[in-house]
């Protein structure tokens, strides 16, 4: 069989033998051999013919491989079974986190590469020593966890993310088995404590988890690469921050807090919480320093509501400024007392009420506007919902479970019910703003853009309470020359053990500037803070609250272009300027604005 597929396969050779052959001589012809020729014919036949038949051989070969190739795309057609395919490595492409900016492209977060430290435990020599080693670069690793976890069966472990260069060279420089190197990146916040509540923080896998970096995690994650960014002006926020950070300090208050809003548009400005954090370890940072007081926070704000509740008794035509209610005498409901701070033990006109802030003027006021139209209208100006900014943390308000008499009488001025300092701006901003709501946003708002706006009140109201409200400041604590305040302070006890506490207080200041072409909308608070020299020995908030809000607007003012009078344009408000978005048409108020008394005190 060897032999015979040697032969079929062999190469043909012809050849001539010379040996035992004796030449033809039939024709005469001179060296003619006939048998040579006709063995020779012989050999050329049967090499053809060996040919041919390789020839076919091979040919039945392939022609059995196509069949069997049919033959199985056929079953795989009619069963359709397909063997498992091999699995490919596809490289995943990180997306770039999009950086956060403020009004004017300043750069709030940002995106860095960083190193990270892993192991495999299963080419980790001995955990224990190279546990150890790690600790001397990396001295808070809990070395028992991370023993076990070189110990494991596991093929992959972290062992620490967003390592610095030093760091990096450090470990490396060990030569431990096991121990590798990633690179990923990670998010930086260039401006450190500056703005850290607004614009939050995200975990190590790029997932915003507070303030701009949660609201608008999407957005960056969109692959698009365009920046988000914020309605804040970097410049009045340092300004705003500076001097809350000074004063927190000065009078040695537990916490302190700022919301500056823009009036017409509901622009979010600046916006600061105290004690703040550095956003690039926020995770080391104590968790009371990462609360947001101005929209987590909700509190008793106390005699900052007098003027809303003013302006609820103007636009139900039930109250007019000369009106006047008796504050000769405390309240009694049941075994409560309402009383006055400093008794003015007369009869005040609405005017007077709010000037001298008077809690029992303001109650009797209530008594007589109505449950149902005080809690109404407060409802309208937006303080019982939480307020819609794009922060997603933000508190819903805290309300009584029944509106009796009691609760009606304290709401009046600011007590018995909790909001937040973002919803007392907006509720502001309306005020200031002709009677026209707007909601709050962190998005800075364009020539073009399209704002919603909800009438609460007549411009008649809002002029007349405005007036009022730069009577309470003027020659005040808050008061600064030029810049035309209007304002009211508010000093609330704190609930502690389910009790006010005498001393306890949060005291805070509402400021519109200018009072005579509203622009923007200050609130400041104040928490426990202590009496000092300077303030004769009063944690009120006329002593603390209403010069931190006077410094704060002085500060801001020229980096924001309000420019200063010349002289104090008067009781008489003037109509709110037109802002770039139109407003709409509101409906009538009850009466015109009148003079105000430019002159008086405040609390």
């Amino acid at each position: 069989m060897r032999h015979w597929l040697a032969r079929l396969f062999g190469k043909v050779q012809v050849r001539r033998s010379r040996a035992g052959l004796e030449p033809l001589r039939g024709d005469g012809s001179a060296g003619f051999d006939a048998n040579a020729t006709i063995r020779l014919e012989d050999e050329a036949g049967q090499a053809l013919g060996r040919t041919r038949l390789r020839l076919g051989f091979i040919g039945v070969l392939v022609g059995a491989g196509f069949l069997l190739a049919a033959g199985r795309a056929v079953e795989l057609a009619i069963t359709g079974e397909f063997a498992e395919a091999a699995p490919v490595r596809v490289a995943q492409v990180a997306v770039r986190r999009g950086e956060i900016v403020d009004r004017n492209g300043q750069i709030l977060a940002s995106n860095l590469d960083f190193h990270s430290v892993f192991a495999d435990p299963r080419q980790v020599w001995d955990a224990a020593e190279t546990a150890q080693a790690l600790r001397t670069v990396l001295p808070h690793l809990d070395a028992e966890a991370l023993q076990r976890d070189l110990s494991s069966n596991r093929r992959f472990v972290w062992i620490e993310r967003g390592l610095g260069p030093r760091e990096r060279q450090a470990i490396h420089m060990l030569g431990l088995p096991g121990i590798g190197f990633r690179v990923e990146p990670g998010r930086v916040y260039p401006r450190r404590r500056l703005a850290a509540h607004l614009v939050g923080f995200t975990d190590q896998d790029l997932a915003g988890l507070a303030g701009a970096e949660r609201a608008f995690n999407d957005e960056l994650n969109d692959g698009s690469g365009r920046p988000v960014s914020l309605s804040i002006h970097l410049g009045a926020q340092d300004a705003l921050e500076t001097v809350l950070r000074e004063r927190m300090e000065r009078y040695s208050a537990q916490g302190a807090m700022a919301v500056l809003m823009r009036v017409g548009t509901g622009e979010i400005i600046a916006l600061a919480s105290l004690p703040d954090f550095d956003p690039n370890r926020a995770g080391s940072e104590p968790a009371e320093n990462r609360f947001n007081r101005t929209v987590q926070g909700v509190y008793e704000l106390g005699s900052v509501f007098k003027p809303l509740t003013l302006a609820a008794g103007i636009e139900a035509g039930l109250v007019r400024l000369d009106d006047t209610f008796d504050a000769r005498a405390p309240i009694a409901i049941g075994s409560h007392r309402i009383r006055d701070f400093r008794p003015q033990a007369r009869i005040l006109t609405a005017r007077e009420v709010i000037i001298h802030s008077s809690n029992i003027g303001s109650a009797r006021m209530a008594e007589h506007i109505g449950g149902e139209v005080l809690t109404s209208f407060f409802g309208e100006l937006g303080l019982w919902e939480r307020p819609p900014l794009e922060i997603i943390e933000g508190q819903d308000p805290m309300l009584p479970a029944r509106w009796g008499r009691a609760e009606v009488m304290t709401a009046s001025y600011g007590h018995g019910f909790n909001v937040s300092p973002v919803a007392l701006a907006a509720a502001y901003a309306a005020l200031a703003n002709d009677g026209i709501y707007t909601p709050p946003t962190l998005r800075p708002v364009g020539p073009t853009d399209i704002v919603p706006q909800i009438p609460v009140m007549s411009s008649a109201t809002a002029a007349q309470v405005l007036g009022v409200m730069r009577a309470a400041v003027a020659g005040g604590q808050a008061d600064r020359e030029g810049l035309a305040i209007a304002g009211k302070t508010g000093t609330a006890q704190r609930i502690v053990n389910g009790r006010y506490q005498v001393g306890n207080v949060l005291t805070s200041f509402v400021g519109i500037f200018p009072f005579d072409d509203p622009q923007y909308v200050l609130v400041v608070s104040l928490d426990q803070p202590r009496p000092i020299r300077e303030t004769h020995g009063f944690n009120t908030a006329g002593w603390n609250a209403a010069p931190t809000g006077g410094d704060i607007i002085e500060r801001v003012a020229p980096v924001l272009g309000v420019g200063l009078r010349e002289a104090d344009p008067g009781a008489r408000v003037q109509t709110v300027a037109r802002m770039f978005v139109p407003r709409t048409p509101v409906r009538p108020g009850p009466e015109e604005p009148v003079e105000l008394a430019a002159s008086g005190s405040e609390q």
